[in-house]
């Protein structure tokens, strides 16, 4: 992957501001982020075309010589999730159940300034988050083994520059830094250092020991030996510590992990739009972003197939992002309706495994299997009169995984998305807008615990979700 000089510096002028902007996480196709702003409010329809936000900086920079003053704006929306989990097994009496809301509040910023220069070119740098998810399932939840809690957070800042060739043309590229950061919690049993060296070996056993939970004695350690047996762990040593196994599957703590990283990568944006019309644009947008391998430590509390009941150990995890092709257009209907639609091919297909890997231990190499996705939106526009807008928008964003291969790390799903939207025009130079929506998602099934190195685990963490998210946002946007 492309690497920035002087990183260190940049990961941490990067590091500081998604500390201050950006808030846990946030979910959209996969866990890809479009910028927030008065596109928002018609769900980011016509995003490739869009002439009054800043957010063509990333959008699509070609649309920034649509925007003829020198401008300067930001948003800002505020997530708050209604994320129950329905866990298919009797939680209550196991005393296992996840959270009441396993989502937590988030806010997403964006900030922007476009200046047009000399011979129709057009300049801007944008700051924005871009891609983020996370989940808080809490302590005591069946599928702890591969995650109690995580967040993907990811900064972009953009630089780019547009020039419009005629009164029908217009192209532009960005070139951005972005910046990655990685946390994650699970709880494994404790075992000693002669059960063996293999991670994977662990988590198979936790997904085979769920069935053995109600058993009687006789039949559970009968059970607890098979399932060692066929994960692959040591016999006669795990046998020794069978009672703290016994302990973790009846919802004791055994091993906690925690797992933090970060990593820098780049960027690039290429975009055209095309007005055949006066009126009516189209817009076209490829988004490539490098893969991060995000580096950091594991931190060990507990014996994990070792005798040192504390480690530190150094820690990479894999990431592919995948590319974004965006098709827009805008149409003006008389003098009060403008119409927007938005088509987006998410190519998920290279996110297909996640690697971990923690100095002293084998790979873990995590089966993903995302396919490419589409997004679409359709958005409208009424002015009322010269000062007041009115703003709708619906959106679909297709499911990624499919329910079998679904994970609860990433329990992403589809999302239905109902929007509405005002922009209050001030004066000549500042307009306001705040919008408000309802994200609808699918019902995020689960049917294992994890898939490792094509062997699916934990048929017996069978659960599914009726997500909602409700979203609010300020922004504006100020004219030189």
């Amino acid at each position: 992957m492309p690497r920035i000089h002087n990183s260190t510096v940049a990961k941490h002028v990067l590091g500081c501001s998604l500390a201050v902007l950006v808030s846990q996480q946030a979910l959209a196709v996969g866990f890809i982020v479009s910028p927030t702003s008065e596109a928002t409010g018609i769900a980011n329809a016509g995003s490739a075309v869009y002439d009054r936000s800043v957010a063509a900086i990333s959008n699509n920079p070609a649309a920034m010589s649509l925007i003829p003053h020198k401008q300067v704006g930001g948003n800002l929306s505020l997530v708050i999730p209604d994320w129950p989990v329905n866990e298919n097994w009797d939680c209550r009496e196991e005393d296992n159940c996840a959270n009441s809301n396993i989502g937590n509040v988030l806010a997403i910023p964006a900030l922007g300034l476009i200046r047009p220069m000399d011979h129709n070119f057009t300049w801007g740098i944008g700051l924005a988050a871009i891609a983020g998810q996370g989940v808080d399932y809490g302590d005591d939840w069946k599928g702890r083994a591969i995650i109690r809690d995580n967040s993907l957070s990811v900064l972009g800042l953009m630089n780019s520059i547009s020039w419009r060739m005629n009164e029908k043309w217009t192209f532009g590229v960005g070139l951005g830094i972005i910046y990655g950061e990685m946390h994650q919690k699970q709880d494994l049993p404790s075992l000693s250092a002669s059960a063996g060296d293999d991670l994977e070996s662990v988590v198979q056993f936790v997904g085979l020991a769920q069935d053995c939970r109600g058993l009687p004695p006789p039949l559970l350690a009968i059970c607890l030996n098979n399932a060692v047996n066929d994960s692959g762990l040591d016999p006669e040593s795990a046998i020794e510590t069978i009672s703290s196994i016994r302990s973790y599957l009846d919802g004791e703590p055994g091993t906690k992990i925690k797992l933090e990283g970060d990593d820098l990568g780049a960027e690039i944006a290429l975009g055209t739009t095309y007005e055949f019309i006066p009126g009516h644009r189209l817009g076209l947008v490829y988004r490539h972003t490098s893969n991060f391998t995000f580096e950091g430590d594991a931190t060990i509390n507990g014996e994990l197939l070792s005798d040192e009941p504390m480690q530190k150990q150094h820690m990479t995890l894999d990431w592919n992002m995948p590319d974004r092709l965006i098709v827009s257009g805008s149409h003006q209907i008389g003098n009060d309706l403008k119409l927007y639609w938005d088509f987006e091919r998410v190519f998920f297909d290279t996110f297909e495994r996640t690697d971990l890997r923690i100095d002293g231990y084998p790979t873990v190499q995590i089966d993903r299997n995302f396919k490419d996705a589409n997004r679409y939106a359709i958005g409208a526009e009424y002015a009322l009169d010269h000062k007041l807008t009115l703003q709708f928008g619906l959106s679909y964003d297709e499911s990624p995984v499919d329910d079998e291969d679904r994970m609860p790390d990433i329990p992403v799903d589809e999302i239905v998305k109902t929007m509405v939207g005002a922009i209050y025009q001030r004066n000549d130079r500042l307009h306001l807008h705040g919008y408000a929506a309802v994200e609808f998602f699918g019902d995020n099934k689960i049917e294992q615990l994890a898939s490792i190195h094509g062997k699916k685990i934990g048929d017996t963490v069978n659960l599914d979700s009726d997500a909602v998210l409700y979203v609010l946002g300020l922004s504006f946007g100020y004219k030189f």
